[in-house]
């Protein structure tokens, strides 16, 4: 788990892409959304994406939430797998309950990632 902190370059790149896709049908291709009781752990997420039902309302309800997170929510702090994609937010680094897990995927992650190890 590495923290992504709010002045980085890194974290600026994910709500920058996060709101140019904001509404766009490309959104789901890119950027996969899970969903997850707050006690449990991130391999026990939900992907939002593949929803057999109601797929469009609830991948756009948790887009909404994220954002909302990502642009005015400074009491949760952003965090990153190390060998992954994979973003979430925390109260701390020792808190153990994780919201709104999100991952890019394809042409996104590598314009996130062109110098490190995550493929």
């Amino acid at each position: 788990m590495i923290p992504v902190k709010r002045n980085t370059k890194e974290f600026k790149q994910v709500k920058e892409l996060l709101e140019e896709y904001e509404g766009l049908k490309g959104a789901k291709r890119y950027i996969r959304l899970y969903s997850l009781k707050p006690w449990q752990k991130i391999e026990e997420a939900v992907l939002l994406n593949d929803t057999k039902r109601d797929t469009d309302i609830l991948y756009s309800l948790a887009y909404e939430g994220l954002l909302d997170y990502i642009r005015y929510n400074r009491s949760k702090k952003l965090f990153r797998e190390e060998k992954r994609a994979l973003y979430y937010f925390k109260s701390g680094a020792t808190n153990r309950w994780i919201e709104f897990p999100f991952e890019f995927m394809g042409k996104l992650k590598k314009q996130l990632f062109p110098l490190t190890r995550i493929r």
